[in-house]
């Protein structure tokens, strides 16, 4: 696929998924951006390395950005904390400290994960309710 097509396929995907989906894409793009930055830091390539921490900043600016702190209570207060925090360690690691894109590696990846099995339970427990509704 050239990268023409694949850029078209990726922006009809994001442009169409939902919320749940478009979250999980969030995460899986911040979790690549900081996995890559590590690596261009151990590459030494530097522009590289700051694209991919600007790209992480960016993304976990964007997750922060999406929570309704008005209803979502305690939860997202939490995470907005966490991807404050986030936000700081990346900006940290771009300035002196490339051993913070860790730590925000660290809780991205948790938070990921119980997202993850959040909307797995959820789809599972819709798709049981679907499969009743249609026998009764």
């Amino acid at each position: 696929m050239t990268t023409q097509g694949y850029n078209a396929y990726r922006t009809v995907g994001t442009t169409t998924a939902d919320p749940v989906t478009l979250t999980t894409m969030l995460y899986d793009g911040a979790l690549k951006a900081l996995r890559r930055a590590r690596m261009f830091a151990e590459q030494q390539e530097t522009q590289r390395y700051f694209d991919e921490t600007g790209r992480a900043h960016l993304i976990v600016g964007e997750l922060l950005a999406t929570l309704d702190m008005e209803q979502g209570g305690e939860l997202a207060r939490n995470l907005s904390a966490i991807y404050v925090y986030c936000m700081r360690c990346i900006i940290e690691a771009s300035l002196t400290d490339t051993g913070k894109l860790f730590e925000a590696e660290r809780h991205i990846g948790r938070i990921a994960g119980a997202w993850r099995q959040a909307t797995d339970e959820l789809r599972a427990q819709t798709a049981s309710a679907g499969a009743a509704e249609a026998v009764a």
